[in-house]
């Protein structure tokens, strides 16, 4: 009987169940006959080293695998060196479907980028999820959500929910909602809710409840606040003094 790798034997058996097909289909895709199939997984034989390449095809492997042979793929970090940004500090969270990366609004909201921590400056055409602090700013394709503080203002195309305060105001196609104080002023066609302070040019395209003061230079939207200064309003203003 012909020295047969046992390896080999195992893992035609294995990649082949891994991938649904019986010996008679693997056969078929081999121009062989199930016979021979069931020598090669029963290590009675082995196939001929020009079926190995298509066997590796069929079942989405290497060569090496076939025979369990661990091999160092090494990542050319160089082709990935074009992106349409500079080499600055931002933490930037991408989808990509090969090389290409996808701004695909179908898209966006099946993925979440999510940092665990401090952040500087994060940017992702996805949501965003941070568990800490931003301090340089926030933009993303979809919502936003910090558990800390942000500095540097967000820019969003859907909602955004601070717990604590934003700096640096903040732009979004869905509703704002600030625990903390707001400086910077926003610009929303949805709601906005601040639970503290809210400063700077209001354009609000739905309902902005404000718990502390509000001071800016137009309000552009219904607005109910503890007490507000403004010199242009337009909407109405409804002010419920703190029991």
């Amino acid at each position: 009987m012909e020295n047969v790798n046992v390896d080999l034997a195992a893992n035609i058996l294995k990649y082949r169940k891994k991938s649904g097909f019986s010996q008679d289909e693997l056969a078929q895709k081999l121009g062989v006959t199930f016979q021979a199939v069931s020598k090669w997984e029963n290590a009675k034989a082995a196939p001929d080293i020009a079926f190995l390449p298509k066997m590796a095809d069929i079942f989405g492997c290497c060569i090496d695998d076939l025979f369990s042979r661990e091999v160092k793929r090494e990542i050319h970090y160089d082709h990935c060196a074009s992106f349409p940004w500079a080499d600055d500090d931002v933490i930037r969270g991408v989808v990509c479907e090969g090389r290409k990366i996808l701004q695909c609004e179908s898209l966006v909201d099946r993925f979440t980028f999510e940092i665990i921590g401090e952040a500087k400056n994060v940017q992702s055409e996805c949501n965003i999820e941070v568990n800490g602090n931003v301090s340089g700013g926030c933009e993303a394709g979809a919502n936003i959500a910090v558990t800390g503080s942000v500095s540097g203002g967000c820019n969003s195309g859907a909602d955004v929910v601070i717990a604590g305060p934003l700096s640096g105001g903040c732009n979004t196609g869905g509703d704002i909602t600030v625990r903390g104080h707001l400086s910077g002023g926003c610009n929303t066609g949805g709601d906005i809710l601040c639970g503290g302070n809210l400063s700077g040019d209001i354009h609000c395209g739905g309902e902005l409840t404000v718990k502390g003061n509000v001071e800016a230079v137009r309000i552009k939207g219904n607005i109910v606040c503890n007490s507000f200064k403004c010199d242009k309003v337009e909407g109405d203003v409804t002010v419920k003094k703190a029991d």
